[in-house]
């Protein structure tokens, strides 16, 4: 398979970007892909309505199967279909995904040179949760305080106020853990023969 008849490339792609705008019929879903999608696309289509869209899609060069973003892919043919987000429908087939995207249905995709095995080997990892790190529950507690506490935004991504009261206790626990420790390891200085002119641990 060659080159995407639809491929646009970014005129500032070496400058500023690594992606080029490929339309959504010339990507090729990986028949093995092991990540499996569900009701979460459409809550990732209406976050992308609402916001705009974010990482490109990678893909093989060769073939322009997809290497990541299957779940990008199908959230954008759900735009295409139109869907109705907050009272609103919206999307259809003459959507524009981003400003400077070139027309409709085109998508920022990043091509990347690899084997099979190399492709492979790059749909795994980014499905792989062992290479992952772990989210900081105060931290994402502080991001969404910037929403409403039932703001249908966060609820689509997973972060309703049920979810984020639970990280708030978690969040608070991981506080309370810190403390004690703190404390704990303040009493055994306290409670430490000291040398008054040094300040060295005495035996």
């Amino acid at each position: 398979m060659g080159k995407s008849k639809h491929l646009v490339p970014n005129a500032d792609a070496h400058a500023t970007s690594p992606a080029e705008w490929v339309h959504v019929d010339d990507l090729r879903p990986n028949p093995r892909n092991p990540r499996r999608h569900g009701q979460e696309v459409l809550q990732l289509a209406r976050t992308i309505l609402r916001t705009t869209w974010g990482a490109p899609i990678v893909v093989q060069a060769r073939s322009y199967r997809i290497i990541g973003g299957h779940g990008r892919l199908e959230a954008a043919r759900e735009i295409l279909a139109g869907i109705e987000v907050d009272g609103e429908l919206r999307g259809g087939a003459g959507h524009v995904f981003a400003a400077d995207a070139p027309g409709p249905a085109m998508v920022p995709v990043r091509i990347v040179d690899v084997s099979d095995a190399e492709a492979d080997a790059m749909t795994l990892a980014d499905n792989a949760r062992a290479i992952q790190g772990h989210d900081d529950a105060a931290m994402i507690v502080e991001m969404a305080s910037a929403f409403e506490r039932d703001a249908a935004i966060m609820a689509d991504i997973g972060l309703g106020s049920a979810a984020l009261d639970a990280l708030i206790r978690q969040a608070g626990d991981a506080i309370l853990d810190d403390v004690e420790a703190a404390s704990a390891d303040d009493q055994s200085r306290l409670d430490a023969k000291v040398c008054p002119h040094c300040g060295e641990v005495l035996p």
